[in-house]
Order: structure tokens, then sequence, then C-alpha cells
């Protein structure tokens, strides 16, 4: 049996994904390990005794090019020194960077993503994304990301598509397609042009291994 374990280290910034967690824990019968990981001394142990044993690991959290931490910047989950721990799992990391964390480690059977801009300090800090200005993004345009990105990641991600990742690739570039199109007709944002093409380097930034 396919043992798949989805890593959720919520806190404020990240709590807009807990529809995917649940999604992925009802849905593909993952255990996960829900916790803000700045609270709880022996989270990090649970996560490694539970991935021990799984075939898939999900990671839903922070990162960069080096690392993907839980509920604060110091709070390392995943590093140079334990990365070897995905090896030989299929591993779906859902976090900023997480394509060159991929890179770095040379993660096989593996699924990252670019830069995700998913609250106003990133817009702001990122200004320029992929030659698109996004420093004037409002509240709103962050949501409408947020809720774009849920809806891709909810439709994409199946027990179809956890076992085939060429198939997972084909189903995000045909839902980020569709946020696109439902962006610019339904025009909900104060810069929904400069949001739909930020949508589409949901698909484009993407790395599978």
């Amino acid at each position: 049996m396919n043992k798949i374990v989805c890593i959720y280290p919520e806190d404020q910034t990240t709590v807009f994904l807990n529809p995917v967690y649940q999604h992925i824990c009802t849905n593909l019968n993952a255990v996960g390990i829900n916790s803000d990981t700045t609270d709880e001394d022996d989270s990090l142990e649970k996560i490694y005794e539970e991935i021990k044993d799984a075939e898939t690991v999900i990671f839903l959290g922070h990162g960069t090019s080096k690392e993907l931490y839980g509920s604060r910047c110091d709070n390392v989950v995943f590093d140079k020194s334990n990365y070897k721990l995905l090896i030989n799992k299929k591993v779906l990391l859902i976090s900023c960077k997480s394509e060159q964390f991929i890179q770095k480690f040379k993660l096989k059977n593996s699924i990252g993503f670019g830069n995700l801009p998913t609250s106003l300090d990133d817009a702001r800090e990122f200004n320029i994304f992929h030659d698109i200005k996004i420093s004037n993004f409002s509240s709103q345009d962050i949501k409408n990301y947020k809720d774009a990105l849920n809806r891709i990641l909810i439709y994409s991600i199946s027990k179809e598509t956890i076992n085939d990742f060429h198939l997972f690739k084909e189903r995000l570039k045909f839902f980020t397609h569709k946020e696109i199109v439902e962006c610019l007709l339904l025009q909900e944002s104060n810069y929904f042009r400069e949001l739909a093409d930020v949508i589409y380097y949901i698909y484009k930034d993407m790395e599978i291994t």
C-alpha cells in the first residue's frame, strides 16, 4: 500500500492552504502532520518517524533553494543535513523555490514550484515577478491568487495523479489555464491582467524530475 505523508506546518502565512491539506488527507488517505512546529518540540521527530516507511511525501510550507522550513524560517524541516530522507520516495513540494531545492539535491520522482507570491509582503519584496510588476497588488489581488492556487492544486491532486507525476503535470497545466481564462473574464482583481500572468507561472515554474 502506498503510504502518503502530508507535512503541513501551519502558520498565519500558510493557513490558506488548509483546504489543500484537508483534500489530500481525505481523498488520498494521507497521514497528516499538521502543527505549528515552533510550539511542539517533538513535531520534527514525528515527521521523520512517519516518513521512514512512506512512499510519497507531500510538503505544504515554506522553502528556499537550500531548505524547507516550518512555522519559522529558523525551524528547518529538510536541508543538506537530512535531505537524504527524501531519496527513493515520490516527493511533492508545494513551497517557494522548491524546484531549486529539488535541483540542488538532485531529487528524483519529485515536483517543486518556483516563487509563489501569496502575501502582500511577497508582492512588495519581489516587486518585479518574471517582468511583471506586482508591487502594486492589493490584498484582493493576493486573495484571488491564493484562491486560484488552491483550486489548481485541489483539482490536480488525486489518487491517479499522485501515482503518475506526468499526469499531474498535465492536469496542473489544464487547471492553470482554466484559472487564467476565468481571471481575465471575471476581472475581479484590480490588476487582473498582471494576475493572470502570475497565475501562469504556477505551472511554468514547476519542476518535475
